[in-house]
């Protein structure tokens, strides 16, 4: 099967430690931001087969970004979605309910695992507003690194792209990673059209508002 989430957002998880004062002064220094669940896309597409091309999105999730403009590499993000919070195109997969293979025992395991979470580890600065992320994502119980380009689409403007909104940051991220890593085996021993692909793309787009909390954890 070829789980492609559209999945947005990314940075990392640097251990690191201030007082807020001294570091929430401006728009080029480090900031904590909420994720805008209202302007967040956490969409995919699974390739159930070669005939069978599933469109799907998490409505449910929670996440927070700490992002350092001037020192991009010292940014994390911290994300925790509800896998059973599937929304998808249509209902069926030949005579199967497809939300039902996805959030039962061959995919997703809900019942069981009910949380997906994605927390950055490290972040390489390729350009002024690229990088690439490694991240620690969970997924039925087992955690392993995937790396996500990333894209900061700069601070938010008005609506006549005027000025700039210092509350608000957007991000971009896209990756690939195979499901077998995570022990997901569903039909990746059948043959021909009905195979499904073992290769995940992610696509991560979202917003975050500056959050009312400005103390700066260290994350572990």
């Amino acid at each position: 099967m070829f789980l492609r989430f559209l999945f947005v957002l990314s940075l990392i998880v640097i251990p690191f430690q201030a007082h807020a004062g001294d570091i929430f002064d401006d728009i080029y220094g480090a900031h904590m931001y909420d994720i805008d669940k209202e302007e967040t896309r956490i969409l995919f597409v699974t390739k159930m087969c070669t005939a069978d091309i599933i469109k799907g999105e998490f409505h449910d999730f929670s996440g927070k970004i700490y992002f350092d403009k001037a020192e991009p590499e010292n940014s994390w993000v911290d994300v925790t979605i509800d896998a059973s919070s599937l929304w998808l195109d249509h209902e069926y997969h030949k005579d199967e309910l497809l939300k039902d293979i996805i959030e039962g025992d061959q995919i997703l395991k809900t019942e069981v695992f009910p949380k997906i979470t994605l927390k950055s580890t490290s972040i390489e600065v390729t350009s002024i507003h690229t990088g690439i992320m490694t991240a620690d994502m969970t997924l039925v119980g087992e955690t392993h690194p995937i790396t996500l380009e990333v894209t900061f689409e700069n601070a938010m403007t008005d609506r006549y792209a005027t000025k700039i909104d210092s509350d608000k940051i957007a991000f971009s991220a896209y990756g690939t990673f195979k499901r077998s890593d995570w022990n997901i085996l569903y039909a990746l021993d059948r043959i021909g059209i009905r195979r499904m692909v073992d290769d995940v793309q992610i696509l991560l787009t979202t917003k975050a508002t500056l959050s009312d909390d400005q103390t700066v954890m260290r994350m572990q």
